[in-house]
Formats: C-alpha cells, structure tokens, sequence
C-alpha cells in the first residue's frame, strides 16, 4: 500500500457513508467501473474508498489478469488487464489462457461424476477395483477402510503428497502417470500411499487426485485430456480450456507467460503431467462457464451432470476451518458460509489455484446463480489481489452473507492515537508495528504487508484481515504498555524505541548484532536454513544476511548436511564453483542420500 493510498485526505469520508451499491448497477459499464474502483480488505470498513484495480496491480506486482463475472446464470462481463509478456508487451486478452492450478481438482471432480451417472464409476466402491495400470498400496489402514472415489474426491482418503510443483519444459520427456505414482526415479516425486486413517478428516492431497486420474484413465482406456474434452469441453463448446500438458502447438500461441519472486522460478510457465492435481489450462470466461453449468446441475436446468450428483458435491463431508466464514469439503469443491448465515443463497463453492507464475479464484454461490473467476499470472501478491477483486464483485454485486459487516471509525483524540503508535513482540522473532494514518491505524507485522487498523473504542481497534478486535493495556504508569488480540490471552508487550529483535536487525544490516540474537534463539537446523535459502533467493537477494545465518547454522549444527548443501547452493550464486563442489560434498558426506545436491554437483561437472 503506498503513502498516496494512505493520505486520509484521498480516502477517508468522515460523513461515515458505506459505498456499497443497494443494488448492482443497471448498466453494464458502471457495474464493471464500480468492480474496478471498488478493492477492498477482508472486513469493510465505512467510508473508506475503495482501491482502483490498475494501481492494486502495480502494488502487487501483478503483470496481467482477467476478470469473469458470473450474474443470474450467466457470463455478464469479462475483461483483460495488463500484460500477458512482458518483454513483448503483449496484453492479455479475452482469449489469453493461464495455468488453472488446483482448479483443476474440481473439474476433474465434475469429469469424475459425469462418469458416475453413465454408470462406469461408483462413488463407494474401493478405487483398486478401476485401476490397472497401477494400484493403490495395501496398508494396514486400507485393509480396514478401503479407499473410494468419495474419499478421494473430497480429500479425506489418507493419501499423501500434498501438492506438485512441475517441471521445466526444458525435459526431453515427462514422467507417466504410473510412474509418478510409483515415486520412480526422475520423477522427483515420493510414491503414493495411504498413511493416515481413511475418512477420518479432511487432509489436502494432491496424490488422492492423482490416483482419481489414474483411475479415470484406466477405465475409460483414454489419456486424461483426450477424455475430459470429450465429457466436459466439447459438450460446453470450450475451445480455449484444456488438460494437455504440455500445451499442444494449435493452443500454445494464447498461453500467458509466468511470472514470480521466488528464487526457486525458472522464468517460464512449468509442465504439469500431474492433470487432475494441477494441469488445467483455461480462460476465465469459460472457466466461469463451467462454474454456470455446474450451477444449472444444480439446480435441475440442463446441466451436463445430473441433479443428484451436483447436489453430491456440494455436501459437507467435513469441517475445514471455522470463523466467520465456516470452510467444508465437499466432493472437489470447497464450501464457505458465514458462521451467521442460514440463507441457501448465502453458500458458496470455491477453488483457488496456484502453480508456478500462476494463481486463480473461482468462486460461485450454490444457489442464485452469482460468482467470479480470476485468473493472474504471477504467484506471489496475485495472491492478495485475487481475493480484493472477488470482494469487490462481491460488494457490487450484493452476494448474500459474503462480506462481514462494515466496521465504523470511531474518531478518537490524536493524544490517543499517537499513543498507540509502538512496537509490539507478538513472538521471540516476531514484531507489530503500529503506526498512524490519518483515523485510521496501520499494522505491519515484521517486514508484511500493511494491514488497516479501525478504531471502534477507546483502546480497542478492529482489525480487518480479521474479523477479530485488539485491545491496547495500560501499564501503572498510564501509558500503552501491550497489546492483545481477542483470542490471545497473553498480551504483546511494547518494545523499547531502542531494542530491536533479529528479524529487525536484519533489515539493519546490523548482521552481527542479529547472530546473537539469533544464538539465544536455539532456532532448529530448518528454520536457520529456510531462513538462509530466503534471503539468498528473495529479490533482491540478501546474500551477506544469508552467509551470516548459515555460519550460525555450521556453528549449531555442523554434523547436518542440509547446512552444507544451503551453503553450496550460496556459493553456486556467488560464482564461487571449488567452495559451491566442496560445501555439496561435505553435505554428501553426512547425507548420501540427498539426490537433490548429487544431482547439482553432476551439474558442476563433478
């Protein structure tokens, strides 16, 4: 958020007065311009006008977008935004198509159930009995339980691996299915198995949507592209949405290219032969088609799948999250309602997607015919902006029981304001910095995001990526000594102006000062070089903090190889080859079987 976007002067209306809409506007291009200027943080807050979308994609560093707006069963708009590539300067357009991530677990769901009503799949029986060409193991749990495509569908069949990370198109060939599942070497992958208790509770996994796949293949004796078009794409007419991993050469012009911060990235959209997990290719306008056609499942209306099975995936299976918004799992999509709702209108299913340069939301209300997609090719503050643009449907469109009630400022004396502006220690690392804007407070906690403060009271504020309040403590003397959120009962006592935690010191560059802070931590060998490998890889790096660390991780732990291989992986960056080989052997010593620094050192030559 950026100093203009602060000046109370520009965005506070002290007349208190809400801008949502009593209803969306009759024309189309002011519902659009309203979607545009109307960005928002999780919790309203009265008067506060809305950000515009072009400047909150400059503060997230977002090079393109597209928005598709679902209204009463229908598309009623889309729009393109920025930059597909970004040397070329190529826009993003209405046909631009992006990774689809984790959406891909619902549409793949929708594939599973079309086959459920022709009678090729049942949703109970154990999934072994479709697949050929690989099997699930036999475990001590699945001899009691035996996994279905019910359990599988709704995350709770055991399954491990929790996600998939891709490849880099430079690979002469991809890894099958099978061999995926197997965990074979070069898949870089751990095999598939059940190592929790079967329908017990929700656990993500993106292996159990991999064996769906399997199973989906096998059964139909089709590879996964070829038979999700002819069950979901083509009946829709959908010539922009697809499962192909890679892209094939007639679709490849209209993909988005990439684009992220973390050091990991590669700088180029990845391969995902992990399809039903993650290798979804579409454009939000007819990613919004699908949603629409589910909805008229749903409903009784024509829908490619029949009532009873819409109706089945949109069933609680199990508890998520609870809040103000209560989050279950239902079979591939995710179920929200605010904890004080009882309206049908006010569900929503939902699925978020991320792969590497990528993220998208998709979200639609289960009844009534409302919803969104966005799809942005940066993963990394897309993140932020996906669900600031879905608020912003959101409030312009009127979603039943979506958004928390606005917050209203209570103005309170400047004496009173000033003396809450501190540093609070909410952890041994970890600090909240409050600082005024205008009314208003601002809360950053270490080096985050800023994070809109409401006062509503004396000494209490409201937060507003929460719908939580704070309340500020008084020490004998009269002054702010603490802060506490609602549902912490240990307050966060205020920091001297001159005592500063390590993460702090960092920033400082007051590296040695940080080290012993640090020391007295007793931080794990993980942390230290998690900690290390992130500033090594942030941009722009920090190579000098992240040399530091990793000698405070040598000094604490010098029998762990993962300490080496980081230290390897530092040098490599530095350009220093003999010390990058010699730190990878000594982390080969202590861990032979780190396949990841043997294949960096056959990278060097060694």
């Amino acid at each position: 958020m950026t100093v203009r976007t602060l000046l109370p002067a520009l965005w506070l209306i002290l007349s208190v007065v809400n801008n949502a809409w009593a209803q969306p506007p009759a024309r189309l291009a002011d519902r659009i311009a309203a979607v545009e200027n109307n960005l928002i943080p999780y919790v309203p807050v009265a008067g506060l006008n809305g950000w515009s979308l072009e400047e909150r994609m400059r503060f997230h560093q977002v090079p393109g977008l597209t928005v598709a707006v679902i209204r009463d069963y229908k598309l009623d708009w889309q729009k393109s935004y920025g930059l597909a590539d970004t040397v070329t300067r190529k826009p993003v357009t209405a046909e631009t198509m992006f990774s689809a991530g984790s959406i891909s677990k619902l549409v793949t769901a929708m594939a599973a159930l079309r086959l459920v009503d022709q009678g090729k799949l049942d949703l109970d029986t154990p999934i072994n009995q479709y697949l050929t060409s690989w099997k699930l193991a036999e475990s001590d749990y699945t001899r009691k339980t035996p996994i279905t495509l019910r359990m599988l569908l709704s995350h709770r069949g055991g399954t491990s691996q929790s996600s998939y990370f891709g490849y880099t198109p430079d690979r002469s060939s991809w890894p099958s299915v099978p061999d995926i599942l197997a965990g074979k070497p070069g898949t870089e992958s751990r095999p598939v198995v059940v190592n929790s208790e079967p329908g017990k509770e929700f656990r993500y996994s993106g292996g159990g949507y991999l064996v769906v796949q399997m199973a989906l293949m096998d059964v139909m004796k089709q590879d996964f592209a070829t038979l999700t078009e002819t069950l979901l794409f083509k009946p829709l007419g959908l010539t922009r949405t697809t499962f192909a991993q890679p892209l094939p050469p007639a679709l490849a012009p209209y993909a988005s290219g990439a684009y992220s911060s973390n050091g990991w990235f590669k700088g180029m959209p990845y391969v995902y032969p992990q399809q039903a997990a993650a290798g979804l290719y579409a454009t939000p306008a007819e990613l919004a088609r699908l949603m629409i056609d589910l909805q008229n499942s749903y409903r009784g209306r024509g829908g490619l799948l029949s009532q009873a099975s819409a109706r089945a995936m949109m069933q609680p299976l199990a508890v998520i999250s609870e809040g103000f918004m209560r989050e279950q799992i239902g079979l591939g999509a995710f179920l929200l309602q605010s904890a004080l709702s009882t309206n049908e209108r006010g569900r929503y299913f939902e699925h978020t997607g991320t792969n590497a340069g990528f993220i998208a939301y998709a979200i639609g209300s289960v009844e009534g015919g409302n919803g969104m997609v966005v799809m942005m090719n940066n993963n990394n503050g897309a993140s932020e902006l996906g669900k600031e643009i879905r608020r912003a449907v959101a409030q312009v469109y009127r979603w039943t029981d979506f958004l928390p009630k606005p917050l209203v400022p209570k103005v309170l004396p400047d004496t009173l304001l000033d003396a809450y502006v501190g540093r609070y220690r909410r952890g041994p690392d970890e600090v909240v910095s409050i600082r005024r804007a205008g009314n208003l407070l601002i809360e950053k906690i270490n080096n985050g995001s800023d994070i809109i403060c409401v006062p509503v009271g004396p000494d209490t504020i409201a937060l507003t990526d929460y719908t939580a309040k704070a309340y500020f403590s008084r020490g004998q003397t009269g002054r702010i000594d603490s802060l506490r959120i609602e549902w912490d009962r240990k307050p966060w006592p205020r920091l001297p102006e001159d005592v500063y935690l390590p993460n702090e010191l960092i920033r400082m560059n007051r590296l040695a000062d940080a080290v012993t802070g640090y020391r007295a931590l007793k931080l794990n060998v993980y942390q230290l070089t998690y900690m290390a490998y992130d500033f090594a890889l942030s941009r722009p790096a920090n190579l000098p903090a992240a040399e530091t660390i990793l000698e405070l991780a040598r000094e604490q732990y010098p029998k762990e190889g993962i300490v080496y291989a980081r230290l390897g992986d530092l040098y490599q960056l530095r350009g220093e080859k003999q010390r990058a080989v010699d730190a990878f052997r000594q982390a080969l010593l202590l861990d032979p079987a780190d396949a990841d620094t043997k294949q960096k050192l056959k990278g060097l030559g060694e």
